[in-house]
């Protein structure tokens, strides 16, 4: 889901640098996961970690256009966080949360975005 794995971060709140909490979203919401969904959060878990190992697996492959005879799909890599954002929207779903705005993972693939005013 793209939250971080600490207790508090540094953040600025109203221009002062403060600590925020920032797993609470998910830790509240995996804490109330019903008894009858909990095969399925693991299952989109399972799903999900299973594309990030193809992805990290595949990495090499991000280095040539042709093996032989076999065409290398040069847009894997796309489609595979194509493939995890549809997951990680499921399992959002599940848990009744968003993913995480700024997941770094996705910063070019969309975000929060804030209007400014002078």
């Amino acid at each position: 889901m793209g939250f971080i794995n600490v207790g508090l971060v540094q953040t600025f709140s109203l221009g002062v640098p403060g600590a925020r909490e920032t797993s609470y979203l998910i830790e509240g919401a995996m804490n109330q996961v019903l008894p009858e969904a909990e095969l399925e959060c693991r299952r989109l878990i399972g799903v999900l970690d299973g594309i990030e190992a193809q992805m990290v697996g595949d990495l090499e492959l991000l280095a040539v256009n042709k093996i032989g005879e076999i065409d290398v799909n040069q847009d894997e890599q796309q489609k595979l966080r194509r493939a995890y954002r549809h997951w990680q929207a499921e399992l959002g779903n599940l848990l009744g949360i968003p993913p995480n705005p700024f997941d770094q993972r996705f910063m070019n693939a969309g975000g929060l975005n804030v209007g400014v005013q002078n």
